[in-house]
């Protein structure tokens, strides 16, 4: 291939030609790998901590929980680094701002507001630094629970069971007690929001695209000018 161009034009392009070979090596690709690797822990550490105050989880549950749960993963086949947890929420016990409410106190009336009687709850929890009575919630000595939605032929909780004289429910002709005719559903123990799901979410999210760009670039970007440097 004949090329008629000034000579300085030629050593460009010769110049260039050199650049891609030297960034297509094996070398080149380990290296910029490690600076992804590199800008990709520096983001996991900054992603834990914006999570944990995302959630809104006590003190104590960032290493814990967050870090103990928080994986980072890398791939040089994909030049990238992935961020994740497969991590469940646990106890809302371990969130900010939990507290019983009195059914009929004014804050449990105002936080259950325009809810159907049987969707009223009596749970408060500060979850997503946002206050709120999670429905159907209630506490039982010291553990808190919610049920579900009423259905048919579900027996009431054993934990909502009593041992009263229970004057109030009504009883059969053979004196023994008949059903009240309330719908039941099943309960469970109340959980706050799973680690897995707020990573890649909501603050943590948005915090992740602004700063991993600039993080990115400033561990790449040197491995590439030392590539480049003839």
């Amino acid at each position: 291939m004949y090329v008629v161009k000034s000579g300085q034009n030629l050593v460009v392009i010769g110049r260039f030609a050199q650049m891609a070979k030297r960034l297509s090596s094996s070398t080149a690709k380990r290296e910029l790998f490690r600076g992804v690797v590199d800008a990709g822990r520096r983001m996991k550490t900054d992603t834990q901590k914006v999570v944990t105050e995302q959630m809104a989880l006590k003190r104590g549950l960032y290493q814990s929980y967050v870090v103990a749960n928080t994986r980072g993963v890398g791939s040089q086949a994909l030049l990238a680094y992935d961020i994740y947890s497969s991590k469940g929420g646990i106890k809302v016990q371990n969130y900010k701002g939990l507290k019983s409410l009195k059914g009929g106190g004014r804050v449990a009336k105002k936080l259950n507001g325009g809810r159907a009687a049987f969707d009223k709850g009596t749970v408060r929890s500060g979850v997503w630094n946002n206050p709120r009575v999670f429905k159907r919630s209630f506490e039982v000595d010291g553990s808190f629970y919610m049920m579900r939605t009423a259905q048919d032929g579900v027996r009431a909780p054993r934990i909502l069971w009593t041992h009263d004289n229970r004057s109030w429910q009504p009883r059969t002709a053979q004196g023994r007690f008949a059903s009240t005719g309330t719908k039941w559903g099943k309960v469970r123990q109340l959980y706050g929001p799973a680690l897995g799901k707020e990573i890649p979410d909501g603050q943590s999210a948005a915090n992740f695209m602004a700063r991993a760009p600039i993080v990115l670039e400033a561990a790449v970007t040197p491995r590439i000018a030392k590539l480049l440097r003839y």
